[in-house]
């Protein structure tokens, strides 16, 4: 897969995360469950003052056991930031990422 097959590909999910809210069981980022991605752009949205339709779900890991992280696309400009959740995907810390 090319880069532009695999921005194109990103744009597609970036897209159908949107339309379907981060509700459709189809949607996953990294392993997370879908309510970890959903409580993450809710986070994000607070936290950085910018509309929920602004906060684009990356990608995700999960470091160890039940703790999923999730990298997140912030705003117009697409400035990173990282959400961390729980288990029980309730959301212990959403911080911008510095530049490299």
């Amino acid at each position: 897969m090319n880069i532009r097959a695999l921005g194109r590909w990103g744009l597609m999910v970036s897209a159908a995360a949107l339309a379907a809210g981060c509700n459709s069981t189809a949607i996953r980022v990294g392993g997370a469950p879908e309510a970890s991605i959903k409580n993450c752009v809710a986070a994000a949205s607070r936290e950085f003052r910018v509309p929920a339709s602004s906060v684009v779900a990356d990608k995700g890991t999960t470091p160890r056991d039940g703790v999923y992280t999730i990298n997140l696309k912030i705003g117009a400009q697409g400035r990173t930031a990282l959400c961390t959740t729980d288990e029980n995907s309730a959301v212990l810390g959403v911080v911008y990422k510095r530049a490299q």
